[in-house]
């Protein structure tokens, strides 16, 4: 016979008055003999919103909330990485405001004047807070009027758990339920960036469909939402448009962008493994990142992931972490290409280091505010965690809630 180990008696505590029961998958607690400091609610301190307004150098070192406009647009839900369940520890969704955010910020302002003509990447350890970097970026983009195009995960693209359609008369494949996720996300975080550019031309989309050079980005978007059926070309119309328009500055920025050059876990109709660029979507991106279409305006930027290297192409990791190397004797050797395969990349990489122990201090005071931890932080206690977790974010915050 089988039993239900959760409903035994033995996982019941004796006595008059039970704390805890187990049911199922579920607890029920008892909140008049539970321990009032396990079970209090979660703080919530006030905080600044990070926003163009309040991207200041005199909040470095300082953690502030992500907009909720611009988190609400984006999804519920749809936070990048581990930052999802650390929002839901801290009560809100906060990240530290540092020197490289402040200084990535900047360049974002300089770019918006005129975009340089390669797109920039992210790259740095696991857990060295590439994607904290991007959605704050992302964020702060959208508060100053920028067209944002941000995707928290292009790994959800090519990990097979999306739906998915072979193209007629073509070898590609379409994700129009993707296409439109990200065109609504677009809709909600630029809405007004997108109704101040209009198309210049009338644009055809499909054998019925078409709109006239006085209609703007934003009537554009409509189309593909209310048919998304139309999602694709409708995206790669936004992307036409919007790189060459100069009235609006456009940030692209994608998460987890080593994907789009890997193998995905699709396949075609002979059972053979789909490469990221037969996936439409990924196709449409490819360009900004390989230096084949630019911006006008704006950046296109990009963080790497290195949490599955199942999306990490072998030949991309190496050309991003190239071993270091020495001069040799023979200045020929180092021209075969064989012995010394090329590391040039088609993007300029921006890399990320390790944390400041002033960081770090200021990142485990926060910690303390919102009763991750309990004691009071000192600059020695948090220098020592620093030290043993080599100075990368996602060691420190694992280090203080290992107990969890």
């Amino acid at each position: 016979m089988v039993v239900d180990r959760t409903q035994s008696t033995a996982f019941m505590k004796k006595g008059d008055r039970e704390k805890r029961v187990r049911s199922g998958t579920t607890t029920s607690v008892n909140m008049a003999s539970a321990n009032p400091l396990y079970y209090a609610a979660v703080p919530k301190p006030q905080l600044v919103t990070l926003d163009a307004k309040t991207a200041k150098e005199s909040h470095i070192d300082t953690v502030m909330e992500i907009d909720s406009r611009f988190l609400d647009g984006i999804g519920s839900g749809c936070y990048p990485g581990y930052l999802g369940n650390d929002f839901k520890l801290f009560g809100k969704p906060a990240l530290l405001y540092r020197k490289f955010t402040h200084d990535l910020l900047d360049q974002i302002a300089k770019n918006a004047k005129q975009a340089p003509k390669r797109a920039s990447v992210l790259n740095g350890r696991d857990g060295a807070g590439k994607s904290a970097e991007l959605l704050k970026a992302a964020s702060v983009a959208a508060s100053s009027g920028h067209i944002v195009i941000y995707a928290h995960s292009a790994v959800t693209w090519v990990n097979s758990s999306r739906p998915y359609a072979p193209q007629s008369g073509t070898n590609m494949f379409t994700q129009p339920e993707l296409a439109t996720e990200l065109l609504r996300s677009v809709s909600l975080v630029s809405g007004n960036a997108l109704a101040r550019v209009p198309l210049g031309k009338e644009i055809a989309l499909g054998k019925k469909k078409s709109l006239d050079a006085t209609k703007t980005l934003a009537d554009l978007v409509n189309v593909g939402l209310q048919t998304p059926s139309l999602a694709h070309i409708v995206l790669e119309n936004l992307l036409e448009v919007a790189s060459t328009q100069t009235k609006v500055p456009v940030l692209l920025a994608i998460d987890e962008v080593n994907s789009l050059w890997c193998n995905t876990l699709y396949r075609d109709q002979s059972d053979n493994i789909l490469p990221a660029n037969r996936l439409r979507l990924i196709n449409t991106m490819l360009p900004f990142f390989e230096g084949k279409q630019t911006l006008a305006k704006g950046w296109v930027l990009g963080a790497s992931s290195y949490s599955d290297l199942r999306f990490m192409p072998k030949d991309l990791n190496k050309r991003l972490n190239p071993p270091a190397m020495i001069t040799l004797a023979n200045a020929e050797l180092s021209k075969d290409l064989v012995a010394f395969p090329p590391t040039e990349l088609p993007f300029d990489v921006i890399p990320m280091g390790t944390i400041s122990a002033i960081e770090t201090w200021a990142l485990m005071h926060f910690y303390h505010r919102t009763k991750v931890i309990a004691s009071p932080i000192t600059k020695a206690i948090a220098g020592k965690r620093w030290l043993a977790a080599s100075g990368n974010p996602r060691r420190i915050f694992a280090g203080v809630t290992s107990y969890f």
